[in-house]
């Protein structure tokens, strides 16, 4: 090997090092504790402004540089909330920054917390979301009806970071009602489809001050919205697709008398089917759900009648519940369960507001099996009295 190819290659692999340490040491670097770290947004409305709320880890503690001795006002918490107001929701951002010795660090954001009221105007404050490329598409969207500043700021009892503390509450509802997995991305998809309504998980304090699932909230693209409580929340949620786990209480009627039964779903799922053979398109809304009985007022031993009884029960039940769920949607004006999306779908062109006019059929089954609680339970034998247990 000739001097000159040694020395070729020896500055090529000098040059190699050199880039690898430039990208390593690069001029963006910043000590971690020279940052905020943003795990949460509150958005709320006043007058003629926009107030933002922002929920910061220290992670150098009360001696880090970033923060300062005393920063900390919620005295052991593990986090830190700051607030401003401006205009818009790029000059409050603004002003955030500007009360901050060091710079903000977005990249970690789990959650945006919007008030009622912050989403009257909704449009430009989700332009702002959008078009900001530090924060993640995988963000939770959430509503509260009160105040996304007093929510994160009143919180108490908490061990880590309250945006944190709200992610994970609505994590774990949404894998039991998986409508409420609002992420920023599926929101803004289910904004743009033909129906323009996006459900999103509703939160609120409880009465220890911890935050709580409240229920549902639909947004629509010109933002409108509307909430349904907690008592209506399985009725839209097995509307708006699959369930896992979750329990009902369903009325009961045997030998006179009335009852309730409990019934633990295993799993459900719904689809809206558009049939288009007649001369105006026709949704049949298919419901298939197996479940195990938990609790059970009757005294009568199970057998196939009472299996089928049963079943009949719940398909009227769940018929009730879908059909009560729609009726509201088309009350309050608001294409909840995507019945535009779906004619879309196949080809059809809604006009406005025609959804509300389609004919809607249910083909409901359900399906009841025997669990681990069979042989504790009444239904394994004849109960006296009428009574049950759980």
């Amino acid at each position: 090997m000739t001097r000159r190819v040694i020395l070729r290659k020896r500055r090529r692999a000098i040059s190699a090092t050199l880039l690898c340490a430039a990208l390593a040491t690069g001029c963006d670097y910043n000590d971690i504790d020279h940052l905020y770290i943003a795990t949460g947004i509150g958005v709320d409305r006043e007058e003629h402004s926009v107030r933002l709320s922002m929920d910061l880890i220290q992670p150098g503690g009360a001696g880090n540089p970033a923060t300062g001795e005393n920063s900390n006002s919620q005295g052991n918490a593990p986090d830190w909330i700051v607030s401003a107001d401006a205009p818009t929701f790029e000059e409050a951002m603004s002003g955030l920054q500007a009360k901050l010795s060091h710079s903000l660090y977005l990249q970690h954001n789990a959650l945006v917390l919007f008030s009622e009221d912050a989403l009257r105007d909704f449009s430009p404050i989700a332009d702002a979301l959008e078009r900001d490329r530090q924060l993640r598409r995988s963000q939770l969207w959430v509503v509260t009806p009160t105040s996304a500043e007093s929510v994160l700021r009143e919180s108490t009892g908490q061990s880590e970071p309250i945006s944190l503390v709200i992610r994970d509450l609505v994590d774990e509802a949404s894998r039991r009602e998986a409508c409420l997995a609002s992420d920023e991305l599926h929101v803004v998809k289910a904004l743009l489809r033909p129906s323009g309504v996006a459900p999103l998980a509703a939160i609120e304090e409880g009465p220890d001050g911890s935050p709580e699932v409240k229920g549902l909230a639909y947004l629509r693209r010109d933002g409108k919205l509307d909430i349904v409580d907690r008592a209506r929340l399985l009725d839209n949620a097995w509307w708006l697709g699959r369930t896992l786990d979750v329990r009902e209480a369903v009325p009961w009627t045997e030998g006179g008398h009335q009852g309730v039964m409990g019934v633990h779903w295993l799993r459900t799922s719904t689809r809206p089917v558009v049939d288009t053979s007649g001369r105006s398109p026709k949704v049949r809304v298919v419901w298939r759900g197996t479940g195990e009985i938990e609790r059970w007022q009757a005294s009568e031993k199970m057998s196939a009648n009472t299996f089928a009884a049963l079943e009949h029960a719940i398909r009227v039940d769940v018929k009730h519940r879908l059909a009560e769920a729609l009726d509201h949607a088309r009350a309050v004006d608001m294409d909840a369960f995507g019945l535009t999306n779906a004619c879309a779908e196949k080809g059809i062109q809604l006009r406005e507001g025609a959804w509300k006019r389609l004919q809607v059929e249910y083909d409901i089954e359900p399906h009841i099996v025997h669990g681990q609680l069979a042989s504790t339970t009444p239904f394994a034998q004849e109960a006296k009295g009428g009574g049950g247990s759980s």
